[in-house]
């Protein structure tokens, strides 16, 4: 049966408790996207944006009395990570991995800016003297060029 005593007034439901639970929802959504998209960017792989580099102790070194030479940059080393050239000759590090390297030398001699997958940059020295570089992406990737 009915009340016939007055009902209290009905208060229109507000949205306002519900907004700071949106804005965090949304500020979540925002921050994964942007992971996808540097996940994209970096090639698809986001344990590769930090792996470390190689100093490339196990390989042979190289002497090179051509005008031009090339480094590649591939599996996180310097191809090769110890290179001997004549004064003058145009040095090319070419990259080989899906992520961006550059070569920096610890003097300040240098620094090719980054270096896309695929890309490539080059220097000539035109001092004699040892050139020990490393990528700033990867650490451990580390290399010298000396110049005769």
């Amino acid at each position: 049966m009915p009340s016939d005593s007055p009902q209290p007034p009905q208060r229109p439901h507000s949205a306002l408790p519900v907004l700071p639970l949106v804005a965090a929802l949304a500020v979540v959504l925002a921050f994964a996207g942007m992971m996808v998209g540097a996940m994209a960017f970096w090639g698809g792989d986001m344990m590769s944006m930090h792996r470390s580099g190689s100093s490339g102790a196990d390989q042979t070194p190289v002497v090179s009395t051509a005008a031009e030479v090339t480094i590649e940059m591939r599996d996180y080393e310097f191809f090769p990570a110890k290179l001997t050239v004549d004064l003058g000759a145009e040095i090319t590090w070419l990259n080989r991995d899906s992520v961006p390297h550059n070569a920096v030398a610890d003097d300040g001699a240098f620094d090719t800016g980054r270096i896309d997958g695929g890309d490539s940059a080059s220097v000539t020295l035109d001092e004699p003297g040892a050139y020990p570089y490393v990528c700033t992406y990867h650490s451990g990737m580390e290399a010298t060029v000396t110049v005769r």
